[in-house]
């Protein structure tokens, strides 16, 4: 029971703050002291953000949307530049953006046509995007302006030192090295900060970029656009906070060969970070467009990559030259999340291939070669594809809910829990009909609980307005931590390292019915947590059909329910039908040995929750300690099961029992006390 309420408390920390309204206060205003007509002039769109709120620079970094102003059309005016004050640089636990707070003004230059007289009233709708630690929050405002030509007018002044654009711009030299670029900064000018106006340099390259004393060196590695689609140019920052436009002039020889994005080592084909507008870009060339939705935590997603190595999907990719998007959900991304509803969908993975003037292909949730080729095929003869959007009673949603459920258990991720359960059938061959149909009910009651209490959770979260969906929790970090730590003392204790009572994997002990009832509940609770990294086919769609906004709560926990039943169905078959298990060996000590080689998959989950977390959170000094941490886990175990055994004296078995548990509390305490925020 401490392990469930201990990812009860860690869920919590997901829990955002509630939605307020807009914490930026938004006005137009004239930055010009003379109004003529026939002349230019420049008005202002202020912004002042409420303390720990931003705003986004026209580059945004990682993610967000930068304010925007729709004018009103009005025949006296033609508006012409746009000029940004320079950003600076935000790091929210590994999403890099380049942002404004506290108050900002953007500056618009228009010119008054020759023959306008009067008062001239300019108007527009303010659209911004305002962030905290808690989310991020679309706005919009109307706002307006009267100017009177040849009067007097109210005007605000602006420090020019903040605008690169109005300051005299200068030009740097530089040259591609692998895959970095380096430039030769203007000693002179003692330029501290550069922030690229777009984003041929990833949010993550600019904040760790070298500054050393006559260059500056960027990696050029995840860049969202290559160098050669556009100018390559800086907003720097001096020492004295003056900002300067840098234009970066570059060798073309060295350029040909390093601007375009290259393929990571293990992966033939070559993936751009999606963005919307890298997406919308590719579109308008009428580019066929394929997007990976996918997390490091999504185990599914990993095993769906093995089809980027087929050479036939690899040949029609690059035939008909295929952009390849990879929008990578590992971190919480407001602006994926809000690209996944256009799809209906509130998890990944998601595969889609898009084309001007013809509706999205999306493709199934476990993919193959063969629907890959299908999907690019279908898109380039604008072919019809069937699409896993069909319309369906809400009785067959049921249905896909409660088979995708079925299927999740032949998904990597429900593998560890795989062993267990073929231990705890194995165990009861020989017991009372009661006694395994008791079980198998408590194993199911355990999965259905926790898919409600899953499905509860994402609730309350979306109405809180956060970005949720089908393994969020997976986002972070505390709870992959918790897992992690679970399945390494289990795997010691599968190992016979030291004892847990084989109840708590599914199989308490024997002489104890209650202790074995509470193991097959835990073991549903259990395998329900280890499986939301995964999905199957028909899961996604249907989880996006139960997480509708058009579904009604009740719909909502049903479809969660028939999941559930779903997942556990083949465990509560047999436990209807026990005589099925006679078929199975008598328990033995070969059973010892099938335990340890369910370790295996124990350590392997283990494994691969630490590479996500690696992509969950930047902070490289915690995965250390979360290594060494492991060590003192497996340390604890091994005092435990060395020294605490009942053959022990009461003396030795005493101090093992408190050693290993300082250790092992010594250690919780202090990693999760160091989660980065």
């Amino acid at each position: 029971m401490r392990i469930l309420a201990l990812c009860i408390l860690l869920l919590g920390r997901l829990m955002p703050a509630t939605w307020a309204a807009a914490h930026t206060e938004v006005e137009l205003v004239n930055l010009s002291p003379s109004v003529e007509a026939g002349q230019s002039f420049r008005v202002g769109l202020k912004f002042k953000c409420e303390p720990n709120y931003h705003i986004y620079w026209k580059n945004v970094g990682d993610a967000g949307t930068p304010p925007s102003l729709n004018w009103k059309e009005n025949p006296n005016v033609k508006l012409g530049n746009t000029y940004w004050p320079g950003p600076h640089l935000l790091d929210q636990k590994g999403v890099i953006n380049f942002v404004y707070s506290d108050e900002t003004i953007i500056v618009f230059e228009g010119k008054f046509s020759p023959a306008t007289t009067g008062q001239i009233k300019l108007e527009g709708l303010a659209e911004w995007l305002e962030c905290n630690e808690s989310g991020c929050y679309p706005q919009e405002k109307e706002v307006s302006l009267s100017l009177n030509l040849g009067g007097k007018n109210n005007h605000k002044e602006i420090d020019s030192k903040y605008y690169a654009d109005l300051n005299p711009a200068v030009t740097a030299v530089g040259r591609i090295n692998d895959n970095h670029l380096i430039v030769d900064a203007p000693e002179k000018l003692g330029l501290k900060k550069w922030y690229p106006e777009r984003p041929f340099i990833s949010a993550w390259a600019v904040a760790a970029a070298q500054y050393l004393p006559n260059k500056i060196n960027f990696n050029l590695h995840d860049a969202p656009e290559p160098l050669s689609a556009g100018p390559i140019s800086f907003v720097a920052q001096t020492a004295q906070g003056k900002f300067i436009k840098v234009n970066v002039k570059l060798n073309t020889e060295e350029t040909a060969t390093a601007s375009e994005p290259t393929p990571l080592a293990d992966d033939p084909l070559i993936w751009q970070p999606w963005s919307i507008e890298a997406q919308t870009k590719a579109l308008n060339k009428d580019k066929i467009v394929y997007i990976d939705f996918t997390a490091r935590w999504c185990a599914t997603c990993q095993v769906n990559k093995r089809v980027y190595h087929d050479d036939d999907v690899i040949k029609i990719l690059n035939k008909n030259n295929v952009v390849l998007l990879r929008a990578d959900w590992t971190k919480k991304d407001s602006a994926i999340s809000t690209e996944l509803k256009k799809y209906n969908r509130e998890g990944i993975p998601l595969n889609v291939v898009l084309k001007n003037q013809r509706d999205p292909i999306i493709l199934s949730e476990a993919l193959t070669s063969k629907e890959v080729i299908n999907g690019i095929e279908a898109a380039v003869f604008n072919q019809p594809y069937k699409s896993s959007e069909a319309s369906h009673p809400f009785w067959v949603w049921l249905l896909l809910a409660m088979g995708g459920g079925f299927i999740l258990n032949l998904m990597p991720c429900v593998f560890p829990m795989i062993g267990i359960k073929i231990l705890t059938f194995v165990n009861d061959a020989g017991a009372k009909t009661k006694t395994i149909l008791v079980h198998g009910l408590l194993y199911t009651s355990g999965v259905i609980i926790s898919f409600i209490g899953l499905s509860i959770l994402i609730l309350v979260l979306k109405n809180t307005g956060s970005a949720v969906g089908w393994g969020f929790q997976m986002q972070s970090a505390g709870f992959v931590l918790a897992t992690v730590l679970l399945m390494v003392i289990m795997g010691w204790s599968f190992l016979g390292l030291f004892e847990i009572g084989s109840g708590f994997a599914g199989t308490l002990a024997q002489s104890n019915q209650s202790s074995g009832s509470w193991g097959a509940f835990l073991s549903g609770v259990l395998a329900t947590a280890v499986a939301t990294p995964c999905t199957a086919p028909g899961l996604g769609a249907a989880i996006g059909f139960a997480l509708d906004s058009h579904r009604t709560n009740v719909e909502t926990i049903s479809l969660f329910i028939a999941m559930g039943l779903g997942m556990a169905s083949p465990y509560l078959f047999l436990s209807f039908f026990p005589k099925l298990t006679r078929f199975l060996p008598k328990p033995g000590a070969w059973m010892e040995t099938l335990k340890k080689v369910l370790a295996l998959p124990l350590f392997a989950y283990a494994a691969y929750l630490l590479w996500v977390l690696n992509g969950i959170t930047s902070s490289t000094h915690w995965i250390r300690d979360i290594y060494i941490g492991l060590v003192f886990i497996s340390l604890s175990c091994y005092v435990f099961g060395k020294w605490g055994a009942v053959h022990q004296a009461v003396k030795t078995r005493k101090i093992a029992v408190w050693t290993s548990a300082i250790l092992l509390v010594a250690t919780l305490v202090y990693l999760f006390s160091q989660i980065p925020n």
